[in-house]
């Protein structure tokens, strides 16, 4: 998971590598976020929100549920 820039209004998003949100996960991040009004899923990898304020609540509320990737491993 990194931090990046959304379109060309550079909206706060996040990008996930390919594979590392399992589709069960990413569909409950969905559900909450349309719910809470933080933020959509672009892509499959690829999340962005209108405030930096509502990214930094998206990692909070979803980072202990994000699988670990392993930096040994190849991506």
């Amino acid at each position: 998971m990194k931090h990046v820039e959304v379109g060309m209004w550079k909206l706060p998003g996040i990008a996930f590598a390919k594979g590392e949100l399992p589709t069960e996960l990413n569909e409950q991040m969905q559900a909450w976020a349309q719910a809470e009004g933080v933020g959509m899923s672009m892509t499959e990898s690829l999340w962005s929100f209108r405030k930096e304020a509502h990214r930094e609540w998206f990692v909070l509320r979803w980072i202990d549920s994000i699988p670990k990737i392993n930096k040994d491993q190849d991506v």
